[in-house]
């Protein structure tokens, strides 16, 4: 007895013995994994796109966050409140921003995030993803209209359809979760509000973003906004989820209007 229990502790030892280079081998190589493949998609390897029917906005961008949308309006396109909307904008609690409370940030906002954001573009679908708690976006370009029951239903991305006018790709979207804010200062928006986004290519590394958006609740007239986004290196997106290690949300205090910006 003594001498099996002596053989099988021998084979044991001798076996993790051998499988020691193998394991190693096996990190190496997956370390070697983390950087990009040469054989990495053609907006990381830096060449020219495959061929498609309109100019291709696949890659990873970023603009920066959202801030205060006011400052990024186009002359004669000001954001003006109403007076309903100057109220809620001047007694907005920044302790309850839906970003803080981990919630969807919204079709606007979710580009307009301090992590970066991947477009992949089919004829007929282009998919917006950022890196913001995983969260994504769909933009139908295959000709349908907004579901009939799109305003019974709303979504915290509301609902999109698009279509290209040359070389810029035009979006509007419906029924956003009204729980949603336009930005990081603290614009609200009601369910009636509408979007109409335009998308081009200034230049193969930047990405012309247009909006105006039209809600009669809290704005006197639509009001437009330009942004650029910056391709960046890479072709991939990294995981965040806003919960994990969270430890900031039951600290926060309220603090209206102007304090919090």
């Amino acid at each position: 007895m003594k001498r099996n229990i002596l053989l099988l502790l021998i084979t044991a030892i001798f076996g993790f013995t051998l499988s020691l280079p193998a394991r190693a081998q096996q990190r190496g190589q997956a370390q070697a994994r983390k950087a990009p493949p040469a054989d990495g998609a053609w907006w990381y390897r830096g060449t020219t796109p495959p061929p498609t029917k309109h100019p291709d906005l696949t890659g990873v961008w970023f603009g920066g966050a959202s801030g205060d949308l006011s400052k990024y309006t186009l002359p004669g396109q000001e954001l003006i409140l109403t007076p309903y909307g100057k109220q809620r904008y001047q007694t907005v609690d920044h302790a309850k921003d839906p970003n803080t409370q981990c919630l969807p940030p919204g079709p606007a906002r979710m580009i307009m995030m301090a992590h970066p954001a991947m477009i992949v573009q089919r004829d007929d679908l282009v998919t917006i993803l950022t890196e913001s708690q995983r969260t994504f976006r769909l933009i139908y370009t295959d000709g349908r209209g907004h579901p009939s029951d799109a305003y019974d239903y709303p979504e915290w991305m509301g609902s999109s359809i698009g279509h290209w006018e040359g070389d810029t790709l035009v979006v509007e979207t419906i029924t956003i979760n009204d729980r949603t804010w336009l930005d990081t200062a603290g614009h609200e928006h009601s369910d009636k509000l509408k979007m109409i986004e335009r998308f081009r290519l200034a230049d193969p590394n930047t990405l012309e973003h247009i909006v105006t958006y039209d809600d009669p609740v809290f704005f006197v007239k639509p009001f437009t906004t330009r942004r650029l986004f910056k391709r960046q290196i890479g072709d991939r997106i990294m995981d965040h989820s806003c919960l994990e290690n969270e430890k900031d949300v039951n600290s926060l205090v309220p603090t209206l209007g102007d304090a919090g910006r």
